[in-house]
This record gives C-alpha cells, sequence and structure tokens, in this order.
C-alpha cells in the first residue's frame, strides 16, 4: 500500500494568454488505501481524470479550498457522477460522494445547485445524495482508520473570502496544500513536517508586495517549508512567466534546500 499524488492542474484561472503556459487549473488527486481524494475540483476535471486512466466516478472525497470558480466546479463533476453512477458499471463508490466545504460555501451551495437543477427544488436524485461537509478552522474528520483530513483557514481575497488548506495525514506519509494563501498562521500549521507540501506560487518573483491579495511568491513558499519542517516542496498555481530555476533559487534563498519542484500538470510523487 502507499499514498499516491498526482497533479492534475498546476496552473491559474487562465493559459495561453501572453505567453502564459498552457496548464490546466488546480486540481490535485491522492490515492491511499483504496480512497480517492481530490484537492479542488476545477473545470473539465473529470477529462483530465480520464486522461490519467481514472474513473472519476470512484472519485469519494473532495475537498475544496475556496469558490473561485478556477478551484469549484461542483456542478459539473457531481452531475457526471450521478449519471456515471446510473449507467456505469456498478461499483458502491460510485454511489458515495463527500464534498467538504468552507462551513459558509456548504450553506449556500444548495442555492448554487437548484439554479443548476430547478426542477429539483434544491433536493437531489433518490439514486445518489451528495454529503456537503462544513468545515470550519480546525476542522479534523478520519475517512478511514489512519487516514485523517484537517483543514485550516488561510488568508486569501484580502482576507474577505473564506478560503481553507488542507492536511491530509496517512501511515504513509502526510500531504499539505495551501489552496490560495498568503503567508499566515494557517499555512504554517498545515505544513508542520509535511512529506510533500503544494504551495500556491502565484505571486512573481521580485513581487511579493503584490501578495496582499492572498497569494505567495516563492521565497515565501519556501519560508513556510523551512519554518514548518516540510521534507519536499512542489510550487503550483504559478504564472509561468518566471524561469523555474529562477523560482528555485528564490526558494534556496528562504533557507529552504529540501527537495524542491516548480510542479508541471502530471508531476507524481509516491509515499510507501
Amino acid at each position: 500500500m502507499s499514498l499516491k499524488v498526482l497533479a492534475l492542474g498546476t496552473g491559474i484561472c487562465v493559459n495561453g494568454v501572453h505567453h502564459i503556459p498552457d496548464r490546466q487549473p488546480p486540481a490535485y488527486l491522492i490515492e491511499v488505501d483504496g480512497l480517492n481524494i481530490l484537492f479542488d475540483c476545477s473545470e473539465g476535471i473529470r477529462f483530465r481524470l480520464q486522461a490519467a486512466g481514472i474513473d472519476y466516478g470512484l472519485i469519494t472525497h473532495v475537498a475544496v479550498t475556496h469558490a473561485h470558480p478556477d478551484h469549484a466546479c461542483l456542478p459539473q463533476l457531481i452531475q457526471a457522477k450521478l449519471c456515471r453512477h446510473l449507467w456505469g458499471t456498478h461499483d458502491a463508490r460510485t454511489a458515495e460522494m463527500k464534498i467538504y466545504l468552507q462551513k459558509t460555501l456548504a450553506r449556500d451551495f444548495p442555492q448554487v445547485w437548484n439554479w443548476h437543477q430547478p426542477e429539483n427544488d434544491g433536493g437531489y436524485w433518490n439514486e445518489f445524495a451528495p454529503q456537503f461537509i462544513a468545515m470550519d478552522d480546525g476542522f479534523e474528520e478520519e475517512l478511514k482508520p489512519g487516514i485523517n483530513l484537517k483543514a485550516f483557514s488561510v488568508y486569501h481575497g484580502y482576507g474577505k473570502h473564506p478560503a481553507m488548506g488542507f492536511r491530509l495525514e496517512t501511515p504513509y506519509g502526510t500531504v499539505a496544500y495551501t489552496g490560495d494563501t498568503g503567508l499566515c498562521e494557517g499555512a504554517r500549521i498545515l505544513a508542520q513536517s509535511a512529506d510533500l507540501l503544494i504551495a500556491d506560487c502565484q505571486v512573481r518573483v521580485g513581487q511579493e508586495y503584490t501578495g496582499g491579495y492572498g497569494h505567495m511568491g516563492p521565497r515565501q513558499c519556501g519560508d513556510i517549508a523551512l519554518k514548518s519542517g516540510a521534507k519536499r516542496l512542489w510550487l503550483v498555481h504559478y504564472m509561468g512567466l518566471d524561469e523555474p530555476q529562477v523560482m528555485i533559487s528564490e526558494v534556496r534563498a528562504s533557507g529552504f534546500f529540501g527537495d524542491t519542484v516548480v510542479a508541471q500538470d502530471g508531476e507524481r510523487a509516491e509515499f510507501k
């Protein structure tokens, strides 16, 4: 048994413009002990899962960092998973779907779903009823014996946007994902001793002063990795306008000399 991580999207909300590389928006698949967990659910995620040889119907847990559209395209995945359950091969996992959202998003999402499916009066089909789990700072749930999902509030959208970062603790290792955030205590907490830290790095080198909105530059990502004792660092959600070696040099300037990767779509890690 092992812990596997697959980057399905390491880009931002725009691609193919002004020399921005053609990478997909954020999504990370974690496979551990028969569980398929998705961190963030961006547009077209089921097609990317299929391209990676993964049945999207078997995604049983989805944890969404925040409601910006490049991270949260839930109605499309819910509808596709329902139809996969109705018409696909039988597997108990196709009927199971737990969706973890910050508490105000969990409260409001049924209205979004009703906008897409007004004929259901805000409800769901009898054959398929996803569960919406409301998270607050310090949330914790055991998904399976020895596998724990934790969530911490992070800083985004000038502090006005409800946003969470995640930490998945398993017998094989710990994966931490900041989601979109600036430097904040929540990001430091979730990264503690992580075997893999997946960190938002949208701010360009030398422009950390713009990070007040709620993003980090590579030196800031390195700072969190260093002070939290993370072992491996993936820089993600970056625009691609800085050369990878320049970004890694910035990480080194923070004092972090652990394994560092400017992650690409399709990046993989495995822990046993």
